[in-house]
């Protein structure tokens, strides 16, 4: 009996959260910045580039959405696809910060001792320009060790993005 009651639940729970969804688009410029850590010796560099793609949001309450992505990011020829799921906090009818959790995915060959996904910790600010057009910038670090070998070396990237969005 217990089983029918949750499945009607979670029913009830999607159908909900589906009739307050909103789906878009959002594209803008991307920073990436590399670091590695050897030996007392830190080396960093960054690059620009671009990101765009699929987001949906989630309304939970009047100042409460949850906004998962799907972005295809290129940056000085390298591809990645980036998934942030942040929680998005409105401080001001139009303005609101973000946090949570991103992954990033290496559509590159990724060499033997490293991984090929980031875990990120993101945080940022949104602005509804209109009901359905929207500013946001974030700045996202990387929370694991992208090298996997046995030597004592830290490998990291952290991104900022500035963009802008559509929802329908």
């Amino acid at each position: 009996m217990k089983k029918p009651i949750l499945w009607v639940l979670l029913l009830m729970v999607t159908g909900t959260a589906a009739q307050q969804a909103k789906f878009g688009v959002t594209a803008g410029y991307l920073n990436a910045r590399g670091s590695i850590k050897a030996e007392g010796i830190s080396i960093s560099a960054s690059e620009s580039g671009f990101y765009g793609g699929l987001l949906a949001d989630f309304t939970l309450g009047e100042t409460w959405h949850v906004q998962p992505e799907l972005l295809y990011a290129t940056v000085d020829g390298g591809e990645a696809l980036f998934l942030p799921i942040v929680l998005r906090y409105y401080v001001a009818p139009k303005l609101n910060f973000q946090a949570g959790p991103q992954f990033v995915f290496s559509l590159e060959d990724v060499p033997e001792d490293f991984t090929g996904v980031e875990f990120d910790l993101a945080g940022g600010i949104g602005f509804d320009i209109t009901e359905d057009f929207f500013a946001q910038a974030r700045y996202s670090f990387q929370l694991n060790n992208s090298y996997t070998g046995s030597e004592d070396v830290t490998v990291r990237g952290n991104y900022l993005t500035l963009g802008l969005g559509y929802t329908f």
